[in-house]
């Protein structure tokens, strides 16, 4: 998603105050329509200001992101305000040291449905972003073109230099999915340490699809984007991400179970192609789950969210907490099907939150997650993506339900809930398997201890 489209120069300023409230007043008043009132701007003003004392957001250190929902507008709106710096002899900190330096206000009409996943987007291109590139602008209107830079893509780095080896084997493999008659070429991008030029599609055989654990930002020459996975990797494994991306294929619909699929990659970070792979898309899921191909996404629960739940799922397995994986239970689906197998072991943390504030595809709520899932149970998360609870006991119970030998009561109870209340259940062993449960049959989306090399 462009977040340009969401910015004009004229909302990007440079405040007076460096007190938040007053510092609020100021890119509220460029943000709000023309003619809103003092009152109504006031107001809004002590709900972004109730918002900060709940949960204060900030990204890197040197961002601070306040947003909410209004009907004062129409569309989402961004404002970007930078603080003064401070005087040298008045005794205050240092800026980097006050917490932060710029605050990017976001607006969303209460009615749109991508004001999560605008904020995700933008904090996902404020992590990649460096301080210093900012700290060092002195001029207002130098200011403003590189906060236009940083969300539109322009004048980013060269990638290296392609080398011969890399040419002659992309060119191979774009033979090799043409003459095996392949519907789908996956590009993993993670390969390179900075994006590289694609090649324009002009095969009409198959499609290229990108896989990347980051942020990745790909473009075809003509302009036009192709589509990006995003799914982490870990190690330096050969395509650490093809299981879950081809799931998350199928999820999208995007790759059908019928596809047979070239995969292209190498190391991660590695800067050279060294892998191909042709898969047939059916031989790697149980039959089961490509008879219920269309049904990947249980009924009710949006595929965006399916897929975030994957990826806080990966993120948990690959980092856990203090580089060790954290075992858990993410339970997706309708409420009503699934409370009746739901037993609370400690009380509710997500209780008495506001629904965007305890959603998954906040990106704030992300860490939360992540640190209540060293307690004990499951988190059972509705269709929205908003996090129902944690700490959850699953008491489902399914005996004709066979499992693969390894596995244990937590897996089982992700098998059990995911057949008789007809939701997914993800679930994250503490060795780092990450496993996704559907219709009680298991799909093992990450593994880590069996590599895939080539």
């Amino acid at each position: 998603m462009r977040i340009d489209r969401f910015l004009s120069k004229n909302r990007i300023l440079d405040l007076k105050s460096r007190e938040l409230p007053c510092a609020l007043d100021e890119l509220l008043a460029v943000a709000l329509p023309a003619g809103t009132s003092a009152e109504v701007r006031n107001q809004l003003r002590a709900e972004l200001m109730e918002r900060e004392a709940q949960m204060q957001k900030r990204v890197a250190d040197w961002a601070a992101l306040p947003s909410i929902c209004t009907s004062l507008v129409k569309t989402t709106v961004i404002a970007v305000g930078r603080l003064p710096r401070p005087v040298a002899d008045s005794g205050e900190k240092e800026a980097s040291a006050a917490g932060f330096r710029v605050i990017f206000l976001v607006l969303a009409p209460k009615q749109g449905r991508r004001y999560l996943t605008v904020l995700s987007e933008l904090v996902h291109a404020l992590e990649d972003e460096d301080e210093k590139a900012l700290a060092c602008v002195e001029d207002l209107s130098e200011f403003r073109r590189v906060i236009m830079k940083i969300f539109c893509g322009a004048e980013r780095a060269e990638p290296r230099q392609d080398s011969l080896w890399n040419r002659r084997f992309a060119k191979t493999a774009a033979r090799l999915a043409k003459d095996t008659r392949c519907q789908v070429l996956l590009f993993f991008a993670d390969t390179f340490s900075v994006p590289v030029p694609l090649a324009e599609q002009t095969e009409t055989s198959f499609r290229t699809i990108v896989v990347s654990g980051g942020n990745a930002d790909y473009v075809f020459p003509s302009g036009k984007r192709p589509e990006i996975i995003n799914v982490s990797s870990f190690g330096s494994h050969r395509m650490s991400q093809l299981r879950a991306a081809l799931f998350v294929g199928l999820m999208r619909e995007s790759i059908k179970p019928t596809d047979r699929v070239c995969c292209l990659g190498g190391g991660d970070g590695s800067d050279k192609l060294d892998a191909m792979i042709v898969i047939e898309v059916a031989q790697e899921f149980p039959s089961t789950m490509v008879k219920h191909a269309g049904t990947l996404v249980p009924p009710h629960v949006r595929p965006e969210v399916l897929e975030r739940a994957i990826g806080i799922a990966t993120d948990l397995a690959v980092e856990g907490r203090e580089g060790k994986p954290v075992g858990t239970i993410l339970v997706l689906g309708d409420l009503e099907k699934v409370t009746p197998f739901i037993e609370q072991l400690v009380m509710n943390p997500f209780s008495g939150y506001r629904e965007e504030d305890r959603n998954i595809l906040n990106p704030f709520v992300e860490e939360t997650i992540k640190e209540w899932a060293q307690i004990d149970g499951a988190f059972v998360i509705d269709g929205n993506g908003t996090v129902s609870s944690a700490g959850s006991r699953l008491t489902a119970v399914n005996s004709q339900l066979l499992l693969q030998s390894g596995l244990g009561t937590r897996h089982a109870a992700a098998a059990a809930i995911s057949s008789v209340a007809d939701c997914a259940a993800v679930c994250v062993s503490s060795s780092g398997q990450v496993t996704l449960f559907r219709h009680g049959e298991a799909v093992v989306l990450l593994d880590r201890s069996v590599s895939r090399t080539v």
